[in-house]
């Protein structure tokens, strides 16, 4: 097997809409002769003016429509070769007299290289009437080189990656949102769709032999509809600290509804967030599981290895027609709250550290090997609440590792 590395080399910064006059506000002069204190201790006149200038861009913000973050500088992988990469973070209330709702956010991974790979993607959420309506949106592009093993453990474990085997070219489109109605406390309803188009190119020989892809066309479109229920109590969806998430959904595609094949998939999910140790660590674990029904176009079929589950395995090396998998992962943020509050640069930062584990089967029942993972991270808070992490994450037993670099958290 061949190295995965990411080299990537960043600049951050963060940008908002703020106006001349906010912009142009000087500190007062006798800051020196406030009276201060953060965690017990006296500020003194530098950390004062850090602390007043924390204040005032915090001040401008909350009452500005849109906060952007962004990062970018060169990246590399083998499969795109030198290119540039990015992450955009824009949060905003969809009305700004609505201070009970949580802020929407929309992020974005983009990736451009010179052998004209293109990847854009994210996954956002959008509030609405005091957080009893909400909108999970998500979307992506890539036009790439990638791998395809096979279906089920035992093919995708007798094929080596290589350009003969595994690759070949995707261009990829979904857009995926999800409406959900708060009918009780804490306890929501609604409905979804799905829309995803694949056409795959310069096939390699053993993936043009293999049974499962050519069940299906080389280019396709598929449209789905479903529904879903969730019970929530977390107390931020983009880095919750506290608080549980229990979902479930199904979503049905089918040539009735002008896609190429029928088949389903549900998806069922558990999530749990407890505060340890101090203000500001968070233990997080995720249980979940997808079950494909029908024909199941090879894209399609649940799998795990992406940044937002088990961050280390090649993004969809393990696929079939049933998936699960279980992370708990330990997140610390630097610092206490006041001192994040006063302005303090190391208090904007942390880091994480994960273990997992994850299987496929062709359907629950052969759910008897399990693949372990683990990896960390480091995290800058760009906004509050909203994390840009930088992820590195192991498949025991392989060379090398994988670099993931996304806003907000995995789960």
């Amino acid at each position: 097997m061949s190295k995965h590395l990411i080299v990537f080399t960043g600049i951050l910064l963060s940008v908002s809409f703020l106006s001349g006059k906010a912009q142009n506000t000087e500190l007062s002069d006798a800051i020196h002769k406030d009276t201060v204190f953060v965690d017990g201790q006296q500020l003194n006149e530098k950390q004062l003016k850090r602390y007043y200038r924390q204040l005032r861009k915090d001040s401008i913000r909350a009452h500005k429509k849109i906060w952007w973050s962004v990062l970018g500088g060169p990246s590399y992988t083998p499969e795109a070769s030198l290119g540039v990469g990015g992450a955009v973070l824009a949060s905003f209330r969809m009305n700004k007299n609505d201070t009970l709702s949580q802020r929407s956010f929309l992020p974005a991974g983009i990736n451009l290289s010179i052998n004209g790979t293109v990847v854009v993607a994210g996954a956002g959420t959008f509030f609405f009437n005091q957080n009893k309506f909400r909108i999970y949106a998500s979307y992506g592009y890539r036009n790439e080189p990638a791998h395809y093993y096979g279906k089920g453990y035992e093919t995708i474990e007798h094929v080596d990656r290589s350009d003969s085997t595994t690759r070949y070219h995707r261009s990829y489109f979904q857009l995926y949102p999800r409406f959900v109605w708060e009918v009780r406390p804490h306890f929501y309803l609604g409905g979804l769709f799905d829309i995803n188009f694949t056409n795959a190119s310069d096939i390699n020989p053993v993936m043009e032999k293999d049974p499962y892809f050519n069940q299906f066309k080389r280019k396709y479109l598929n449209v789905g509809i479903g529904g879903l229920i969730q019970y929530d109590t977390r107390d931020d969806v983009a880095t919750p600290t506290h608080g549980v998430l229990l979902s479930g959904n199904i979503k049905a595609f089918g040539k009735y509804l002008g896609g190429a094949y029928n088949y389903e998939i549900l998806e069922l999910e558990y999530r749990h967030f407890v505060n340890v140790f101090r203000p500001r660590s968070t233990l997080a674990w995720i249980a979940k599981s997808q079950i494909g029904m029908g024909d199941v176009p090879y894209s399609e079929l649940p799998s795990f290895g992406s940044p937002f589950d088990l961050r280390g395995y090649y993004w969809g090396k393990y696929r079939d027609k049933s998936m699960a998998y279980g992370i708990m992962e330990y997140r610390h943020m630097f610092g206490s709250p006041a001192k994040y509050k006063s302005g303090n640069f190391w208090a904007k930062c942390g880091f994480v550290a994960w273990m997992g584990t994850g299987t496929i089967g062709n359907t629950p029942f052969d759910w008897n090997k399990w693949k372990l993972n683990f990896g960390a991270g480091l995290r800058v808070q760009m906004q509050p609440g909203k994390n840009f992490r930088l992820d590195i994450g192991k498949e025991p037993g392989l060379d090398g590792v994988q670099v993931y670099m996304n806003m907000t958290e995995a789960f």
